[in-house]
């Protein structure tokens, strides 16, 4: 799972180890109660308050030595920071209040309804909001890697590239949030040492997120072994990270390493658009994705545009028609009489 200890990581003791644990259940009320936790609760990342208000904080769940499983509850919100260098990937599904997670090039939100992927390694830390909850899990990259080559019987292919940040708004993705969900209360319930078959419930789930979650479109960068396809591959991983915040055509370019004409040509050499065009292709397919989702049904088609940046109305439905060949309104509705 995720947590540790209050004192820097180079100080702390070996009680901090993340190691296997059949279950654990966490109430913290104080912030003495949360730098024991990170003391000795042998987790991957480190609990602090956000606020002079005494901390709320409630963690419940399990690990082996391949996946962690936890679900967290927060009246009071709290801030993490990994501790642990291990080569862990981090899956979130929100439930409720937002998290906001930064790693090295920038910060991600993600809300209810919304779920993150990200590397152990590449996070700096998370912020949970006051009513947070959520369940998540880690998974071990050898471990993950293993069952994509089982998988897809490619054995020398690399993990495919997850996108950080997706809404669970179709079956496959409330699927794998449902196995999550199963598997944490089964830790309550079953001594996994015991149970035959929790071992495979762990690989069904890797082989469920491999195949649900969306692959960023930096897997889809053609590779021309050029420095050039690097820096847009770099340039893309940072639009798709900051789709739902603003950013300028100079910070992807400072991220890629290249001035904003060095990625305007390689953008148009390596993907036949401009930035600006990826920005907002990538945008007009997150609102289709949202209109044509149950969940988002109650939430206006302008609030939508706006969520994914088109402030003026009818600029956002001149686009969305010239991209989908309908105007959001249809799209809704076609939506409304799937669901009826």
């Amino acid at each position: 799972m995720s947590h540790t200890n209050s004192r820097p990581p180079e100080t702390q003791g070996s009680g901090s180890i993340w190691r296997p644990q059949r279950f654990f259940a966490h109430r913290l009320q104080s912030v003495q109660e949360l730098e024991r936790l990170n003391d000795g609760g042998g987790l991957a990342v480190n609990f602090y308050p956000v606020s002079r208000v005494s901390p709320l904080v409630q963690v419940e769940g399990g690990q082996s030595r391949s996946m962690s499983l936890w679900r967290t509850h927060s009246a009071t919100g709290f801030l993490t920071v990994p501790t642990l260098e291990a080569d862990l990937f981090t899956i979130r599904f929100v439930t409720n209040g937002r998290m906001i997670r930064r790693n090295w090039r920038g910060e991600q939100i993600a809300t209810q309804g919304y779920a993150t992927f990200s590397a152990l390694e590449d996070m700096r830390n998370g912020e949970a909001s006051a009513g947070f909850s959520a369940i998540s899990s880690t998974i071990a990259r050898a471990s993950l890697l293993a069952s994509y080559h089982a998988l897809e019987r490619k054995p020398d292919r690399p993990l495919p590239v997850l996108e950080p940040l997706t809404s669970i708004d179709n079956l496959g993705m409330r699927a794998l949030l449902l196995s999550l969900e199963q598997m944490q209360i089964r830790l309550r319930d079953v001594r996994t040492a015991d149970d035959l078959f929790f071992p495979l419930l762990e690989e069904i789930v890797s082989y469920q997120l491999l195949s649900v979650w969306p692959r960023a479109p930096v897997a889809e960068v053609p590779s021309t072994g050029s420095l050039t396809a690097a820096h847009v591959r770099c340039a893309v991983d940072y639009i798709e990270a900051h789709l739902a915040t603003p950013f300028r055509l100079a910070d992807v370019a400072a991220v890629a390493g290249v001035s904003v004409r060095m990625l305007q040509m390689s953008f148009k050499r390596e993907l036949s658009m401009t930035p600006v065009e990826f920005i907002i292709e990538r945008r007009l397919q997150r609102v289709h994705r949202d209109l044509c989702s149950e969940m988002h049904r109650d939430t206006s088609i302008a609030e939508l545009s706006r969520r994914w940046g088109f402030a003026h109305m009818s600029d956002f439905a001149q686009r969305y028609r010239r991209r989908f060949g309908c105007t959001p309104s249809e799209t809704r509705r076609d939506m409304l009489r799937k669901v009826e």
